[in-house]
């Protein structure tokens, strides 16, 4: 059902961080050190290595500028927007603001994930929401975003005991993230140079045309803010009724930074600024 909105999404999103901001403030942050990935399964250690987190302090936020590809459907066609992303790690919180156009109209849409748990609003010319979304299901469901994004951008911030580790092969393990009430699980996959290639879990779907598993193959690893990082992924449900996988979105890492001074965050105005 289509409602008028009332906040400009725009000013929710720097309300909201500003919020997480206060709650979580900076402080020195720990070094990673070897001794801190001794007790994981060996493909994670070399994959954390690899990144370069040892010697690096941990993560405590993010900031990452997007540049992205979506579709509402298998069929429908891609639109394509801007991203500006706010991550903090401590108490786990993700903000994510796009903007784009449909059917020739502006769109905005607000994905934030935060203390008080997720909501998902898409908002046409700035007033009519086509979409409304929260609840516990959603918010279980964005808890597994959230540890995908510290997979592929925080890899460092993995290390706390809110995260534990089964060794599947040699080269994938599943990890499984607490926070909270919500406890979701993930298989990370990794290549021959021990770069993190894939991210695939069963505890995504919170909605009727959501499929049985959320994989996110990854690409294009080089360095972003000293890390040796994926900068191209895919978002794909997969369905067990032999119904074909539907690629959905499609992300490019335009820039990202760690640990950034509260007075640095960006607002909404800045989304699309580093777009090329």
């Amino acid at each position: 059902m289509l409602t008028i909105g009332c906040t400009p999404l725009a000013t929710s999103f720097d309300e909201a961080v500003a919020t997480a901001a206060a709650r979580q403030p900076a402080a020195p942050p720990a070094i990673v050190t070897d001794a801190d990935l001794a007790a994981l399964p060996a493909p994670v250690a070399r994959w954390l290595r690899r990144t370069g987190v040892v010697g690096r302090p941990r993560v405590q936020n993010f900031v990452v500028d997007m540049h992205a590809q979506l579709n509402r459907g298998p069929d429908q066609p891609w639109m394509e927007t801007p991203v500006l992303q706010v991550s903090f790690v401590g108490d786990p919180t993700r903000l994510f603001l796009l903007r784009t156009r449909m059917k020739g109209l502006p769109v905005t849409g607000l994905h934030a994930y935060t203390h008080d748990g997720a909501r998902m609003q898409i908002r046409v010319a700035g007033v009519v929401d086509m979409v409304d979304e929260s609840g516990d299901t959603f918010t279980r469901a964005e808890t597994v975003t959230m540890l995908n994004d510290l997979c592929i951008m925080a890899p460092g911030a993995l290390l706390d005991e809110r995260f534990t580790w089964r060794p599947e092969s040699d080269s994938s393990a599943t990890v499984t993230f607490t926070t909270g009430p919500h406890t979701v699980s993930a298989t990370l996959f990794f290549d021959a140079n021990d770069d993190l290639v894939d991210f695939a879990s069963d505890d995504r779907h919170a909605r009727h045309d959501d499929g049985d598993r959320w994989t996110t193959p990854l690409r294009g690893h080089r360095a972003l803010d000293g890390l040796r990082l994926p900068t191209e992924g895919d978002a794909i449900w997969h369905y067990s009724d032999g119904r074909p996988a539907w690629l959905y979105g499609r992300f490019r890492i335009l820039q990202l930074r760690h640990n950034v001074p509260a007075a640095d965050l960006p607002t909404a105005a800045s989304i699309g600024r580093a777009e090329p």
